[in-house]
């Protein structure tokens, strides 16, 4: 894995809308640290001064931070492992054996812990937010959770296979699924869903109704993902679909 990259706030904002710079909530000043994840994913943390602190790495970072992301139930011992890639389990093996996380035992007839951030170690995580670069647009089914963040699937048999294959971090709230009126079934990361469905909304809140299209370009969602969220939207009662593809917003 190629070391981080030092990039300047100003360079960053410059390359975004002001759209997505208020969507990602982008300071003025200032320089991240990037560092490339997987395909479609990277870590962006707050660039540490030339003192490097204990996590100044953003992996490390990173791990530090699902510690206080994640529910309980998904810290304990055994568990929370399988919920990370296998670059962050290395990074997260690699704090435990610094002692940086620790296992707690909460109840002595347990014979699992629960990770914790070691005491000393909060103050030091630098803020990280992991983003996606703009998802290009490509065809329905080349869409995945796993690289994309969501998915399309058109069985059923499809669907209950990814549930049960999901069943872990859907009861976790992690991952969500809606079956639309066009018999397809969506899948998408919850964290992604609930990040971009308020700027969408607003898009169409500010207008009489707007077409899938017209909305897709103006907050640089893929139709597929823009879709979606919109699904999730009218289920909620927030979004209404006019006609095919034709949206309004009824609050």
């Amino acid at each position: 894995m190629p070391p981080p990259l030092r990039i300047s706030v100003e360079w960053l904002r410059s390359t975004l809308s002001p759209q997505q710079i208020r969507i990602l909530g982008l300071p003025e000043k200032g320089e991240f640290e990037i560092t490339r994840l997987k395909e479609n994913e990277w870590s962006i943390a707050t660039a540490s001064s030339s003192e490097f602190s204990p996590v100044s790495n953003p992996l490390h970072a990173k791990v530090l931070h699902l510690l206080h992301t994640h529910k309980v139930q998904d810290l304990i011992e055994g568990r929370f492992e399988r919920l990370l890639s296998d670059v962050e389990l290395q990074v997260f093996n690699e704090l435990l054996s610094s002692g940086k996380i620790i296992a707690v035992k909460t109840n002595p007839k347990y014979e699992k812990g629960i990770y914790r951030v070691a005491k000393g170690e909060n103050d030091s995580i630098p803020r990280v937010t992991t983003i996606r670069v703009p998802i290009p647009e490509k065809a329905v089914d080349e869409y995945s959770l796993l690289h994309d963040g969501f998915q399309v699937l058109r069985t059923e048999g499809a669907a209950k296979a990814a549930s049960f294959d999901l069943a872990e971090r859907i009861r976790a709230g992690e991952i969500k699924g809606i079956k639309s009126f066009d018999g397809f079934y969506y899948l998408i990361e919850n964290i992604l869903l609930e990040k971009n469905l308020p700027p969408l909304v607003e898009c169409v809140k500010g207008k009489k109704k707007m077409e899938l299209e017209e909305l897709s370009k103006e907050t640089h969602f893929p139709l597929v993902l823009a879709r979606i969220i919109l699904e999730f939207a009218k289920e909620d009662g927030i979004i209404i679909e006019k006609k095919k593809n034709t949206f309004a917003y009824v609050g």
